[in-house]
């Protein structure tokens, strides 16, 4: 685990997927919250006292968790509530271009063209952007979610992939982390930004306009 001190009253600490193998720890565990989960949770921000003097100040603690795309997780918690998240995202987004940077010198010729175009210039936190490979992989993600919730999403191809937009909308934070965690299980997470989505809708073919996952969905189960 990397710790990175923002601020006084925030930091944040880059997982790898060795460290989850390590602590024997899935996605589902995280984002589900479960009692594993929690204690891994509780037990990085009390190794953030030792690893960068961080000081917890009451009971206060917001926390933003992002799947990256090799399987990690960022965890950036801070003492200063909500209205801190405009520079824990910027620093999100400098920590998302970094892996997709390492990325592409550990396999160059695969992703020579690909990196640069998951450098984000901008994070939303409210939309989630995955590729995947495959159709037939964006199927499988969306029959793997659970029955019965609705979720805003679109569905393009663009460059012989599949991209999958899905939207907070009415989810929760703690559902979206979810479905986010299971996304990553068959395709890759890639920060959303307005070039991204502009260069969809002009470069790229829009499958379906809205409710991707859930028609997807009932195709795959039918």
């Amino acid at each position: 685990m990397k710790y990175k001190k923002i601020n006084d009253a925030t930091v944040q600490c880059i997982i790898t997927a060795e460290d989850m193998l390590e602590y024997g720890l899935t996605l589902s565990d995280i984002f589900e919250r479960n009692e594993k989960g929690e204690g891994f949770l509780r037990d990085i921000i009390e190794r953030a006292h030792d690893e960068v003097g961080y000081i917890v100040s009451g009971d206060n603690i917001t926390m933003q968790i992002t799947p990256l795309q090799n399987k990690g997780l960022v965890v950036t918690f801070t003492n200063e509530g909500p209205a801190a998240f405009k520079e824990i995202l910027q620093h999100l987004k400098e920590v998302l271009q970094g892996v997709s940077t390492e990325l592409g010198r550990q396999d160059e010729a695969e992703r020579r063209t690909s990196v640069q175009e998951r450098m984000a210039e901008a994070y939303d936190e409210n939309r989630r952007m995955f590729v995947f490979a495959s159709m037939h992989q964006v199927m499988r993600y969306a029959a793997a979610l659970p029955a019965g919730i609705s979720v805003k999403s679109h569905l393009y191809k663009a460059d012989e992939a599949y991209y999958l937009v899905v939207e907070k909308n009415r989810l929760s934070y703690k559902m979206l982390n979810k479905i986010s965690a299971e996304a990553v299980e068959f395709g890759n997470l890639i920060a959303v930004s307005d070039e991204r989505m502009q260069y969809l809708e002009e470069h790229g073919e829009r499958l379906i306009a809205d409710r991707a996952v859930s028609r997807l969905r009932r195709i795959y189960m039918s």
